[in-house]
């Protein structure tokens, strides 16, 4: 409804004219005027003073908009703090100037009801209202102002009592016997600007009821102080003489107005009579429409009222801290004055009049949008009330100009509905108070604001989630199972009831120590909720919980309540969420959690609001206030209300201060995409307490201050709490030792006809709970149900008992305490702790109060605190516990409350109540989800339906509260008989209302019939479909669809249709009524619905397989579209067209150099499910070329590394398809990675495929072979894509791709980029393969400390081999040696075409040292160079060739540095290269090389005979058998060699110890060879020439130089020894005694037995004459040969490789004894036969 061109036109027909002339003057009405106006119910001529009036009343209406929040407030009791700037919006002259009394209103209404003449002429004497006919007869008020306009005459300005008294009262007479009295009373302007005089009405009364209460009002008032009296009394003539006064106008003023004085008077008679609402009542406005009009129709209507307040003004967002919910928590902008001409000003702060009236009246007028305001409370029926009061002023706007008609209709109405009882809806369910409202708050519209919700019970954070959730069966997701939950499934839902029933029992049961002694359900369940789940350390913390590290180390001082047992909390919380993921259930952190999660991931769906209020922050979580937050877009909108002293919720633990640094967080970081504020949010507190009076409010500040001054951390510290008026102290009762039920003789009055009146309230403590009250009712309130029934069984059903859970939303005038101490979890010494407030110990107290028991003290205080707060006038405290007395003695010692003797009857302070009073209390109570007491209340009342329908709701409470599942179920049911039964009874709309809570309670049950039956008769087909739907009868919703479509929301048909269309596509089968026109409908439908799948099966079933497949294209189910394709059997373009994108897939994704093996082979991947729709066609169907490529790909993905792959990329490269074979062998080369611990063998047939490949990469690198781009398998093996314009492009991601913008090319340029690449990539590779082989156990020898340990190694990472021993044979040894041969021609076949010098050079000397070390390995038993069979390698040839180039390469550039380590590794390098070429063969002028000048290694100052060249000596003793030079080179690198290789200088010593062959002669026979046992390999050495004795006694010493070295345990200071260092010496000692045992056996010299002995540490021979020894030393010689030939048998023993012999001469005459079965003899006849018969063959 836009107000703002009915304004327009009213002011046109006034604008100019005074009073006088407004009744002549006319003006002419147009139709569009008169249509505008009519839509609000104004009728009119052209008389411009009706135009005025009704001006007026519509002007009036529109001041109420802006108050209507404040009125809310004040009408229950709330105090005024706030700061009020309205605009004054064309008000009346009357307008005002009176304030009337609400008890005046009141009773005005009431006299218009019985006498409608004395009503008038009370108006008559307020505003000389008369009554007379127009010309049209409709009746009209004609204005005079006496009383208004400061007209005061002798009737009408009588004093009941003068200034001396003090604030003059007076009365105006209305007839003989009736008085109006009233007051000069001084208040500010609307604009706050001025404080002007004003008529306050107090009421009507009867000359009797003028004697009694004024002189009390008066002096009360006369406490205001000496300026208030002075302007109450002050009168300015508005003309001299004429007895007219007008307004006198002040400054303001700030007044802090409270006394001691108490509200209560004493009648002469005795009786007491409480007066309080003469000052704490609200005085409204008078303006004439809607009230007049509200009089006559006999409708009360809202009025604009007067306030008392602090100015407060703050541009930014706010936090109302008061103390206890009795103050007025409510803000009101800054902006001064907002008059007609103004309204288009600046945009207004929070609350102002421009935002609330523009949200009901829209925005044409002010120029700007809409504003959308949030209301977010707790309680449903708080939301409900406030939205009522805010419908009742928009009503009011249309009563304003009604015309007669309308008011006699109205009238009618509201006669009828008093006589009609009040409509009973479920107060647990939210959208009942407010039907229409979206489910969802993305569809909520501007239509909807402002709107008023709770947060929890189906409110704000189910709309929200509704929005969010993703119903996805095929994904789990836990933050949407949640919502899921939020959604559907409220039983779920783990409140502290729920926690308390259900969870703590077993919690309880499973603590011990002091965490179960200390701590009750309540505690554990708000430090879960408000510390470890919903704070905000929590929020940022993995899956929205703090672990147990971070509780543990949270501050002592915030959070104290668990500080010295947090380990045990958490165990407990574990145990917790253990049980809760069992039962499926989450709780209100949980909730929010994954509404967060989602938003902050995803945004909030809708639009944010512009302002939001939230009323009791305090019981929200912290993570609460961030789901509020991110729902406010304006930073400046947001209204924080609360009060921390009753942070008793259950969940609830934060301050102000917190929230206030929270929100300041949570606006600075960048996660969270909120608006910033320019501005901190400003604090701001109440401390005027309007509903209790000093005694009960002093009581409670003790209280307060006990919890700061112990505990500041607990809550916001504010200033002191006062009240308005005094009154008496609480009594606290004493003295009743009776156990069994305390105070029992207190009760013995209830019974019978006696009970607790309407005003009254019992509070009995028994077990720890929350409590928050406001309403006026009556009742006991326990801390839980137990006591409850104890207190019925023993005096009967004489007063309504609440928990104090059920309490919340209640308060009462009357309060009794009861026993509060006495089960209280602190203990007696613990309240003790409360004395240290006492005056002569307040300052001394040092002891820290975060401890354990001490924080229970301070959550008791909290709740004592709540209790006390809940009185209005008296509070009786009963308490016979020793806990009590230190808190009563303090209280006694501020001298706060007065102690009552024992033996007080309670039947002194019981009331009667009415049946109307019971009926109110129960209508109160069932509204507050009160059930069971509300029975009670009915049944004093009278009321039978009423009974029965708070029964079956009772019934309801009962069910969901019970937890085993069975007994849930049944109580469920019954609950949902009761309610069919209320609505089979129910008059109206009523019964839908019940048949809906009945199908609710059968879905709860899993009744899903009986859910749908009664959801049909609530009307409520959306709920019947759904149960239909969880039942699976797809075809009752289909019929639902069909007949009732536009009782169904449009989401929600469309919703349903869309279910019903997956089911039916699912089971292949169609609904029985078709939810489509047409098959083209229904594939747009599917289309648009996204049901792809749906569409697909659709296509195939009317054989359109190619829209199928290209319908599955545009999904990217490439797959779906093959198979689709196939089916298409008859047509052979299907089958073409299938092949083509099987094989533009494959070569897409497994392009060259991609890991093809893995990609085809990975498991539900794009190219793994083609391959596996390929197999189900014969590949015979299909082209040679598509086969062949078809071919490669089921190979490679079957077997990736197999012979077959290199077949087929032979064949490729033999048809001259380069690219595709190119493509199979870097498949194959590929298999590098899993080489590491191949055998050799298996490596050989790598390299054998590798080389292949190394052909095919040089052959293109060096332009044998060109690739073209116009070639398409080159175009398919590279990812080239045609451009037009002759040019290219690269596929992103594949080989030929580098990752520039620039991605066209030429056909030149495609060849230049592919040579490049493919020349990087050979180098790439061939690296590759040289790295894997230096790590691979094919090319490593065997592990020394696995042969030392039976096959055993201790390194996890060795990678030398670790075969067996009977697997070390000579085709073990040769194949070693075959790899490195294999790998070093791959390696020189490569680097001929794109290696570098250095490259070369590197790998020459690293090939060649590779070699060395296998051929002459450094364990005897894996081989020695005799072992060297040429014919078992492949390509021997080739392979030698290539070798012995390398080795004069090597040979050619080997040069010593100045250093010597330098010249050590190169001394290394000339025996290594030396043995190759001597086991290679070859001709190669060594001495030559080694003998050049750079090349020299010197000697130094040893004296030397001959060439002063250690490198020449080295090369001469392994060339030339000069054994003399060896000896002399070993010395030298014995004495002076660094950091050398053990292995070579071993076998350096062994390739000596070799030519000593010939000049053992151990048998003494003419041949020097008969009777040898040698190895193998010294035979290749023998020495034609004898050695002298001299060169062997040398040679000797070398090697017990090296044994020394060896046994000192620090050969790594000689030797650069491998990671296994000790087991490598220990096989390097092995070996050289072996040698020396050798030679030791077949010597026969005494002197050099001698000293082979001592060099092995055996006993020594005692020669003294070596030239004729004895026979006792020949026979000591005889058995030291035996135990060398002993000691050689045993080294040998076991090993597969035979590497003895024995040398037997074929001489008959002389017969020699095999030595063993396992050591061959070779018998000769000349020297010839040796090597003949050894098979030893030579090098090519």
């Amino acid at each position: 409804m836009d107000i703002w061109p009915a304004v327009a036109i009213l002011s046109s027909m006034t604008l100019g004219a005074t009073n006088a002339s407004l009744k002549e003057r006319k003006k002419v009405v147009s139709s569009h005027d008169a249509t505008i106006l009519r839509k609000l119910n104004i009728q009119l001529s052209s008389d411009s003073f009706v135009a005025a009036q009704a001006l007026e009343g519509v002007m009036a209406i529109l001041l109420q908009i802006l108050t209507f929040i404040l009125v809310y407030y004040l009408t229950h009791g709330f105090r005024r703090h706030v700061r009020m700037r309205t605009s004054v919006l064309g008000t009346g002259s009357a307008s005002g100037r009176i304030l009337m009394a609400s008890s005046a209103t009141k009773d005005l209404f009431q006299l218009r009801q019985r006498n409608a003449k004395i009503a008038e002429c009370v108006l008559k004497k307020i505003r000389q209202v008369s009554l007379c006919s127009s010309e049209n007869a409709m009746p009209q008020f004609r204005i005079c102002r006496q009383l208004s306009r400061g007209q005061f005459s002798g009737n009408n300005y009588k004093a009941l009592h003068g200034p001396s008294h003090g604030i003059p009262i007076y009365q105006a007479e209305v007839l003989s016997n009736l008085r109006l009295v009233y007051q000069i009373d001084c208040a500010l302007n609307d604009d706050g600007q001025e404080e002007r005089q004003v008529v306050k009405i107090y009421g009507i009364y009867s000359h009797k009821q003028l004697d009694h209460i004024w002189p009390w009002l008066s002096k009360l008032l006369n406490g205001r102080g000496k300026e208030y009296r002075q302007r109450c009394t002050l009168r300015e003539p508005a003309e001299p003489g004429s007895g007219v006064y007008r307004p006198a106008t002040f400054l303001p003023r700030i007044e802090d107005f409270a006394t001691e004085q108490s509200p209560i008077f004493v009648n002469e008679n005795g009786s007491n009579e409480d007066l309080s609402w003469l000052v704490s009542s609200k005085y409204v406005k008078l303006v004439k429409g809607a009230f007049l009009n509200g009089l006559r129709a006999g409708r009360e209507v809202e009025l604009p009222f007067q306030l008392t307040f602090v100015i407060i003004s703050s541009p930014s967002s706010l936090l109302n801290a008061s103390k206890g919910r009795k103050n007025g928590k409510l803000y009101n902008a800054r902006h001064p004055v907002m008059s007609l001409e103004g309204a288009e000003r600046e945009k207004q702060p929070p609350w102002s009049l421009k935002c609330w009236v523009s949200s009901v009246l829209g925005s044409k007028f002010l120029g700007t949008k809409k504003p959308r305001q949030l209301f977010v409370t707790r309680f449903p029926v708080l939301a409900a009330k406030v939205e009522d009061f805010f419908t009742s002023l928009v009503e009011s706007l249309a009563l304003a100009g009604s015309t007669e008609d309308e008011l006699r209709n109205l009238r009618s109405q509201i006669r009828s509905a008093e006589r009609e009882r009040p409509r009973m809806i479920n107060p647990l369910n939210a959208l009942n108070y407010r039907p229409g409202t979206p489910q969802k708050y993305s569809e909520l519209s501007d239509h909807d604001f402002p709107l008023f919700i709770t947060f929890d019970q189906a409110g704000l954070a189910r709309m929200i989630a509704a929005d969010i959730h993703v119903d996805d069966p095929t994904t789990y997701d836990r933050s949407d199972s949640i919502l899921a939950k939020v959604l559907n499934d409220e039983s779920s839902f783990i409140t502290y009831e729920v926690f308390k029933t259900k969870y703590w029992p077993r919690l309880s049961g499973a603590c011990r120590g002091p965490f179960a002694r200390n701590f009750g359900a309540w505690l554990v369940f708000s430090e879960f909720m408000g510390v470890i789940k919903g704070s905000e350390k929590a929020f940022h913390s993995p899956n929205g919980i703090l672990d147990r590290q971070t509780y543990v180390e949270l501050s002592d001082r915030n959070y104290p309540v668990f500080a010295e047992d947090r380990h045990s909390l958490y165990s407990a919380f574990e145990s917790y969420s253990k049980m809760k993921r069992e039962q499926y259930g989450y709780d209100m952190a949980d909730r929010t959690y994954a509404i967060l999660k989602v938003l902050l991931r995803d945004s909030l769906k809708g639009q944010p609001v512009d302002y939001l209020y939230i009323d009791e922050v305090q019981d929200n979580l912290i993570i609460d206030t961030l789901l509020l937050r991110i729902l406010c877009k304006n930073a400046d909108g947001l209204f924080w209300a609360g009060d921390t002293a009753q942070t008793i919720s259950a969940g609830s633990s934060f301050r102000f201060a917190d929230l206030k640094a929270f929100i300041h967080r949570t606006e600075a970081a960048e996660s969270i995409a909120i608006q910033k504020s320019c501005a901190k949010p400003e604090v701001f507190q109440l401390a005027i307490n309007y509903r209790s009076h000093n005694g009960i409010v002093n009581c409670a500040q003790l209280v307060v201050k006990l919890i700061t001054t112990f505990w500041p951390n607990s809550i916001d510290t504010l200033q002191p709490e006062r009240a308005m008026l005094g009154g008496p102290k609480p009594i606290f009762f004493v003295g009743w030792q009776d156990e069994t039920f305390p105070y029992e003789p207190f009760f013995s009055g209830l019974g019978g006809n006696r009970e607790l009146g309407a005003e009254q309230c019992w509070h009995l403590f028994m077990k720890l709970s929350a409590l928050m009250l406001n309403s006026d009712t009556l009742g006991i309130l326990v801390r839980d149900n137990a006591v409850r029934e104890t207190i019925r069984k023993r005096f009967g059903d004489v007063a309504v008992i609440l928990t104090l859970q059920e309490s919340k939303g209640l308060e009462f005038d009357d309060v009794f305490l009861y026993n509060f101490f006495e089960d209280s979890s602190a203990t007696y010494s613990q309240w003790r702790v409360v004395l240290r407030m006492c005056s002569d110990q307040e300052t001394t107290w040092s002891r820290d109060m975060s401890g354990i028991p001490h924080s229970v003290l301070c959550t008791e205080l909290k709740n004592l605190y709540v209790g006390i707060t809940r009185a209005r006038k008296k509070l009786y405290l009963l308490d016979y516990s020793r806990n009590s007395e230190p808190l009563r003695e303090l209280w006694s010692e501020k001298g706060l409350i007065d102690v009552a003797p024992p033996g007080t009857d309670i039947c002194h302070y019981a009331e009667k109540s009415t049946p109307e009073q019971w009926a109110a209390s129960g209508y109160k109570l069932f509204n507050a989800a009160q059930f069971q007491e509300a029975v009670r209340c009915f049944e004093r009342a009278n009321l039978p339906r009423q009974l029965q329908v708070a029964r079956a709701y009772g019934l309801y409470e009962v069910a969901m509260s019970t937890v085993e599942a069975g007994k849930r179920q049944r109580a469920l049911i019954d609950a949902a008989e009761a309610l069919v039964q209320c609505a089979d009874e129910a008059p109206g709309t009523e019964k839908t209302d019940f048949y809906g809570d009945a199908a609710r309670c059968y879905a709860l049950a899993d009744n899903t019939n009986d859910a749908a039956r009664f959801y049909i008769e609530a009307d409520d087909f959306t709920g019947a479909a759904e149960q239909y739907r969880k039942a699976d009868r797809f075809d009752d919703i289909v019929d639902i669809l069909d007949r009732h479509p536009e009782k169904i929301t449009t989401t929600c048909r469309n919703k349903l249709r869309y279910v019903c269309v997956v089911h039916y596509y699912r089971i292949r089968s169609r609904p029985p009524v078709p939810l489509f026109s047409s098959t083209e409908n229904e594939l747009r439908y599917l289309e648009g619905q996204e049901l792809h799948w749906a569409r697909i099966y659709l296509l195939e079933l009317h054989r359109r397989f190619l829209e199928a497949a290209e319908v599955h294209l545009s999904l990217g189910q490439l797959c779906g579209a093959i198979e689709s394709l196939f089916k298409d059997k008859q047509n052979p373009a299907a089958l073409q067209r299938a092949v083509d994108l099987a094989l533009d897939s494959l070569w897409q994704q497994c392009s060259f150099d991609k890991p093809v093996p893995a990609i085809l082979q990975k498991k539900g991947s794009d190219a793994w499910n083609v391959l596996n729709c390929m197999r189900s066609i014969s590949l015979e169907r299909l082209n040679a070329s598509d086969r062949t490529q078809m071919r490669l790909f089921l190979t490679v993905q079957e077997s990736p590394f197999s012979e077959e792959v290199y077949q087929l990329g032979s064949e490729f490269s033999d048809r001259g398809e380069e690219a595709l074979a190119l493509m199979a062998f870097n498949v194959l080369s590929s298999q590098l990675p899993t080489l590491r611990s191949v055998r050799a063998s298996e490596f050989d047939t790598f390299l054998r495929h590798f080389e292949r490949y190394v052909r095919l990469l040089v052959s293109v690198v060096s332009d044998e072979i060109t690739f073209r781009a116009t070639d398409p398998q080159v175009k398919k093996v590279f990812g080239i894509v045609p451009l037009p314009n002759y040019q290219y492009s690269v596929t992103p991601g594949t080989f030929l791709h580098r990752g520039s913008k620039e991605n066209r090319y030429l056909s030149v340029d495609i060849k230049d980029l592919l040579k490049a690449q493919l020349h990087a990539h050979l180098r790439k590779k061939v690296l590759e393969v040289n790295e894997a082989s230096c790590i691979s156990q094919a090319f490593s020898t065997q592990c020394p400390y696995s042969i030392l340990h039976g096959g055993h190694c201790h390194s996890r990472h060795c990678n030398q081999q670790h075969e067996r021993r009977t697997s070390l044979d000579v085709t073990s040894y040769n194949m070693k040696v075959n790899v490195h041969l294999q790998q070093i021609r791959i390696l020189d076949l490569a680097f001929s075409a794109v290696g570098t010098h250095a490259d070369r050079r590197t790998s020459m000397l690293s090939g060649l040292r590779r070699l060395y070390a296998v051929i002459y390995r450094p364990i005897y038993i894996e081989g020695s160079v005799a072992n060297l069979d040429w014919n078992s390698l492949r390509n021997a040839a080739g392979c030698i060739s290539v070798v012995r180039k390398w080795i004069q390469k090597a040979i050619e550039y080997l040069e010593p540095t100045d250093q010597l380590m330098g010249r050590t590794d190169y001394l290394m390098s000339i025996i290594r290269i030396t043995c190759l070429h001597k086991a290679l063969g070859g001709e190669l002028p060594f001495q030559s090389y080694v003998s050049r000048e750079r090349c020299r290694v010197s000697y130094g100052e040893q004296v030397l005979t001959g060439d002063d060249n250690v490198s020449a000596d080295v090369v001469a003793s392994l060339t030339e058998l000069d054994s003399a030079r060896g000896v002399r080179a070993l010395r030298f690198l014995l004495e002076n060699g660094v950091r050398m290789d053990l292995s070579v200088i071993r076998n350096f010593a062994e390739e000596i110890c070799g030519t000593f062959v010939s000049s053992l002669n151990p048998s003494g026979d003419p041949s020097p060879l008969h009777g040898l046992l040698i190895p193998r390999r010294w035979i290749m050495n023998a020495n034609e020439s004898d050695v002298s004795r001299d060169i062997i006694q040398r040679f000797l010493f070398c090697v017990g130089l090296l044994m020394k070295i060896l046994r000192s345990g620090k050969a790594h200071l000689k030797f650069d020894l491998p990671q296994n260092k000790e087991s490598f010496v220990d096989a390097a000692l092995a070996q050289m005694c072996r040698m020396l045992c050798i030679l030791g056996y077949n010597v026969r010299d005494l002197g050099l037995s001698k000293m082979i002995a001592d060099i092995l540490l055996l006993p020594p021979l005692e020669v003294s004459n070596a030239r004729n020894p004895s026979p006792q030393i020949l026979g000591q010689l005889a058995r030291q040969r035996q135990e060398y030939l002993e000691t050689i048998l045993a080294l040998d023993k076991g090993f597969a490789i035979k590497d003895l012999v024995q040398l037997v001469h074929d001489d008959r005459r002389h017969y020699t004894r095999p030595l063993s079965w396992y050591i061959p003899r070779i018998v000769f006849e000349t020297d010839a036969d040796i090597t003949r018969r050894s098979k030893r063959a030579m090098a090519f």
